[in-house]
């Protein structure tokens, strides 16, 4: 076997190792920006749960404060 036999031989690793490379620098990214993305449907979920408890909050505040009489006076004043 001559040297330029044993250079061809390992030309082709090379080429594989950086296509490895790419596929695995690909798949960081793509498992990156999933991450990502979770996160960011988790945070969106939270501020919607927040919303919404805060919004039932003031329906019962509504209905705690509700004048039963139809009049203008408070009631828990007599």
């Amino acid at each position: 076997m001559s040297d330029a036999d044993i250079d061809n031989d390992f030309d082709d690793d090379f080429i594989d190792d950086d296509d490895a490379k790419m596929v695995e620098e690909a798949e960081t990214s793509v498992r990156t920006r999933l991450s990502s993305l979770e996160k960011r449907r988790l945070i969106d979920n939270l501020l919607e749960e927040k919303r919404l408890a805060k919004e039932l909050k003031d329906d019962l505040d509504d209905i705690d404060n509700f004048d039963e009489d139809g009049d203008d006076w408070d009631d828990d004043d007599f």
